[in-house]
């Protein structure tokens, strides 16, 4: 009996406890994020920039209504961060870390709208943990941005679908424009949109009743910008995006890129997470609720984008981070599914900790990497290594030859040198690129330099035909070792091209 009684009152005592903690969950919640948020911003500074943070920070120095390859909306959030911080890494980044804290708000919110607070939970993990949104919330990429609007565009449809004011819906607008500013796939959120009007019978209506309509003209109204621009300077957005694609190649089908897409999508979610994933959306028994389509909202903004990118990758396997958005559908639909399993299964939570445990130490491996002591190119962390020491050998160079130009072969390179430089100054790219970069159509060395000479760095030990017509003495390469922490993380060649010839500088001394 008393031992009967000892039991009820540990009983009664957990259940305070636990009825304690979700009456404080959210302020729970809100440490955790507040914490991991400022431990974001202190590590944002550990990291030297990475090639396409360069290259958008290049961007923000020139702010215009849109960019070769993308929108605007990413140039802007950087200019807004070095004038409040200056040109350092941390002013380039710090919208990056608060973009990817409220993109952990609008996941949780949007989960928990659609299924329940656990399922928030377990989705906010899902993506705080996987090492390309974990990555993602660090380094200022165009996706940072891109899937923060992409989020709260799905949240603001899920309350529009029910209303009957149009505010929701030009808010949803909004949102995908901002979503497709930072990034031209954002453009796919109205696939997702439309799909699961046409899955759900009760949203069919908005198809007709005119409010699908107003929101994709609040998107045209958005790109108005970007289509101007690109009329300006004739179209050449259009043609990146078909090079890109490799649209622009033969068509061929390439098996084993399809598998290199799906690895890739392994690693960059965790291996057991894409697996579980695999395991949930060919489960037709497992079912969720779905009395408001929850369950065809979250699959169809994950499905048009992933498929697209897989449909692409039998022509040319893509980036492992380009169907990044389509998670946002992916996690949550994930979530609720293996939440359902769990209820069943004891041995689905082991699975799902294991999972979270596997995508947590892949994560911390990403944090620091320097104990593996990998080779040159296998660390995925030395994109974010070795700009100093590069700009520092570059630097010596122009000072020994007196050269006050610099041309790199890759726009990446253009980018860090610029920024790592001492004065960050302009750099630039031989003339025979294609236009496969904004360095491009902007002005040349050859308009804006026309007498100097020039430093050319590059990956190759070799030297483009338009530097050899307009520098006719080019010394022979020196080989740049670039180091950090007594590693070698690549090596480079720098050649010094001369606007004339040594003998007739000699003889213009002379006289």
């Amino acid at each position: 009996m008393e031992a009967g009684a000892v039991s009820a009152g540990r009983s009664w005592r957990l259940l305070l406890k636990m009825g304690a903690f979700f009456r404080h969950r959210y302020l729970i919640f809100a440490g955790v994020l507040l914490a991991v948020t400022l431990y974001r911003l202190w590590y944002s500074t550990q990291l030297e920039l990475v090639g396409d943070e360069g290259y958008y920070w290049l961007w923000s120095r020139r702010l215009d209504l849109a960019y070769l390859d993308k929108g605007p909306v990413i140039a802007w959030f950087i200019a807004a961060g070095t004038a409040l911080f200056g040109q350092t890494p941390f002013g380039i980044r710090f919208f990056a870390v608060i973009l990817s804290s409220v993109t952990g708000i609008g996941i949780f919110l949007l989960a928990r709208r659609l299924f329940s607070d656990r399922v928030g939970l377990w989705a906010l993990l899902l993506a705080g943990l996987a090492p390309m949104f974990a990555v993602g919330s660090i380094l200022m990429t165009i996706d940072t941005p891109l899937i923060c609007f992409w989020t709260f565009a799905a949240l603001a449809f899920w309350w529009a679908k029910d209303s009957t004011r149009l505010f929701p819906w030009i808010l949803t607008g909004v949102l995908v424009g901002l979503s497709t500013l930072s990034k031209y796939t954002g453009a796919m959120e109205l696939v997702s949109l439309a799909l699961f009007c046409l899955w759900h019978p009760p949203s069919r209506k908005h198809l007709i009743n005119g409010r699908f309509l107003v929101l994709l003209l609040v998107v045209a109204l958005c790109l108005v910008p970007v289509i101007y621009w690109n009329w300006q300077h004739q179209w050449p957005t259009l043609r990146f995006l078909t090079h890109r694609g490799a649209l622009d190649e033969q068509a061929h089908f390439r098996p084993m890129d399809v598998l290199v897409f799906l690895g890739g999508q392994a690693g960059v979610i965790s291996p057991i997470a894409f697996i579980a994933f695999i395991i949930v959306l060919l489960w037709p028994s497992l079912k969720t609720a779905d009395n408001k389509g929850q369950t065809r909202f979250t699959l169809a903004f994950f499905l048009p984008l992933f498929l697209l990118y897989f449909s692409l990758s039998f022509q040319k396997a893509s980036q492992p981070n380009w169907p990044a958005a389509a998670y946002l559908g992916g996690f949550i639909f994930l979530a609720a599914k293996w939440d359902v399993l769990m209820e069943r299964a004891r041995w689905a939570r082991w699975i799902a900790i294991a999972g979270l445990a596997v995508a947590l130490i892949e994560t911390i491996g990403l944090q620091e990497s320097k104990w593996l002591n990998l080779p040159p190119g296998k660390d995925p962390l030395d994109r974010a290594r070795g700009a100093r020491d590069l700009a520092a050998q570059v630097y010596g160079l122009e000072t020994e030859s007196g050269a006050k130009v610099v041309i790199a072969g890759s726009y990446m390179n253009a980018a860090l040198l610029s920024f790592y430089l001492p004065g960050q100054p302009d750099t630039y790219m031989p003339l025979s690129s294609a236009p496969y970069n904004q360095l491009i159509l902007w002005p040349s060395y050859r308009e804006v330099h026309p007498q100097e000479d020039a430093i050319f760095v590059t990956e190759h030990n070799a030297v483009p035909d338009s530097l050899k017509e307009d520098f006719p003495t080019i010394e022979p390469g020196h080989v740049l070792t670039i180091r950090q922490d007594g590693r070698t993380i690549r090596k480079l060649y720098a050649f010094v091209c001369r606007r004339r010839h040594e003998a007739a500088k000699q003889a213009g001394a002379e006289t």
